[in-house]
């Protein structure tokens, strides 16, 4: 039986694995998500997986869920051709997509794919304009029309700077890796951008990717928190310099000295920004980002131990399902 979304004071969401899975498996975690109550599935993109295509798999597969990107780099795609995809996902879900855009890393922007990355928040700004105009059809340059419903554009947003323009232009934010107190300084920032653009903000979605680690093997739990957060705050500049701005500059400082990545990760810096072992303090902590701000939680589950990853989504959803 699909459960009804919950209510905005209990909304959830979450997304497929972060590395990836086949298209079997992502029909089965996005029916579990929605048999859950949970309101939307999105989908992160690392290559070879399109967050796009992933997101339409969803589609075909659910009913009810909003199904959306996690994000997609606005620089592996021409925006045109973004919008298009996009559109044939709201198209299929009968109007349940939502379309996160990111500007992803350097290292894997440029450096792996030799792509140039300009200055990106104006790249951003030129982009969700772009989209924005191609999907409501005010766009000059175009020639065929498709009449569907409105398409919601959400950002990512690890800096204030970042959370302000998406106050501007989009409709919701997609922060990661923030403390309680972060989200409030990004909220902040959001309603100064919103003011500026003369909207109000309570027209901007604050949601917030949550990495998740649920045992009741709480040494575990914070065993393969430490393996998994390390490598954001070790290869990714754009989070090492969040790690910094949230005040934990002695996990990066660690991390250059030539330290174990996992050693230099802190029990404090975990309890942070993660939930971590058994289901009811991951809930209690969960709560306090609510009480900051946050309006729609995206959990990012991981395993803890020998489980596959359906197993993984069956043992979140039962931790948060309402």
């Amino acid at each position: 039986m699909v459960l009804p979304a919950t209510s905005n004071q209990h909304r959830i969401a979450t997304v497929s694995p972060v590395g990836g899975c086949s298209v079997e498996e992502l029909r089965a975690l996005a029916r579990e998500a929605e048999a859950g109550g949970f309101e939307a599935i999105f989908s992160p993109e690392v290559p070879l997986y399109s967050a796009i295509a992933n997101a339409q798999v969803f589609a075909e597969a659910t009913s009810g869920i909003k199904v959306g990107t996690w994000i997609t780099s606005i620089y592996m795609r021409q925006s045109i051709m973004c919008t298009a995809e996009a559109l044939t996902v709201q198209e299929v879900s009968g109007g349940r997509m939502v379309l996160g855009l990111g500007v992803s890393h350097k290292p894997v922007v440029t450096g792996r794919f030799g792509i140039d990355m300009g200055d990106p928040i104006e790249d951003m700004r030129k982009y969700v304009t772009e989209v924005r105009s191609y999907a409501d059809l005010t766009s000059p340059l175009l020639t065929v029309k498709r009449n569907l419903p409105r398409l919601p554009i959400y950002t990512a947003v690890l800096t204030e700077k970042a959370a302000e323009l998406a106050g501007e232009v989009a409709d919701g934010i997609l922060p990661h890796l923030a403390t309680p107190a972060h989200v409030k300084k990004l909220i902040d920032a959001v309603h100064r951008g919103a003011e500026k653009a003369g909207r109000s903000p309570s027209e901007i979605d604050i949601t917030h990717g949550i990495s998740s680690f649920i045992s009741d093997d709480l040494e575990a739990a914070r065993g393969v928190a430490r393996k998994t957060l390390s490598v954001y705050a070790s290869r990714f500049p754009f989070y090492r310099r969040v790690v910094k701005n949230i005040g934990f500059k002695d996990v990066t400082d660690k991390i250059d000295s030539g330290a174990d990545l996992a050693e230099a990760v802190s029990d404090e810096f975990l309890d942070a920004v993660a939930l971590v072992g058994p289901a009811e303090g991951c809930r209690a902590k969960l709560e306090e980002f609510r009480a900051a701000g946050v309006k729609l939680p995206v959990i990012v589950p991981y395993a803890v131990g020998n489980q596959t990853n359906l197993e993984v989504m069956r043992n979140m959803v039962k931790a948060f399902q309402r």
